[in-house]
């Protein structure tokens, strides 16, 4: 089995969730994409760090969204970032746990960064916002380096990121 079909249960489960369901069906508040875009940013800011501490971004040029992220939060709430929700925080107490794990820090990118690389395409659409961090120059090559350094015995570890980003996700009163 690929790791996709490793992880299809828990990307279900993901896109299950109030908060996914409410951006499909286009009754998500704009107030809670600004939130959990700020989330994202720390969380990015984590998995990016480890990941270039680790050189696994050398040859991803471009795949970095944090800086991104970030941008397009303060657009949306004006400069005055929400408060960092506690499944944000200990995930990323997690995610530093993993700094000297470079191949479980990848299946963690795997989920974000190909999340954003498939699915945040049709959220673009879904939303009306600020997108910076879903616009890609070189996606289809960042798609293919990305599954070239995959494996399936990283399924464990991107099912441990599903969970934390279905933690978050259920964070939302939606």
């Amino acid at each position: 089995m690929s790791l996709k079909e490793l992880t299809q249960d828990n990307h279900q489960r993901a896109e299950e969730t109030p908060f996914m369901k409410a951006i499909f069906t286009g009754t998500l508040p704009i107030d809670a994409w600004a939130d959990f875009t700020f989330q994202k940013s720390y969380i990015y800011t984590v998995i990016e760090n480890i990941a270039r501490s680790n050189s696994l971004l050398e040859d991803l040029e471009g795949i970095e969204r944090a800086r991104l992220l970030l941008e397009d939060a303060n657009e949306m709430n004006g400069h005055t970032p929400p408060k960092l929700k506690t499944a944000t925080i200990e995930y990323v107490h997690y995610l530093v746990g993993l700094n000297n794990y470079p191949e479980r820090i990848l299946a963690h990118l795997y989920v974000w960064h190909m999340g954003d690389l498939f699915g945040g395409q049709m959220i673009k659409r879904a939303i009306q916002a600020p997108h910076r961090a879903l616009d890609f120059e070189n996606a289809d090559l960042l798609k293919a380096i990305i599954r070239a350094k995959l494996n399936d015995t990283m399924a464990d570890e991107a099912n441990v990121a599903f969970n934390w980003a279905i933690k978050l996700l259920e964070e939302y009163t939606i």
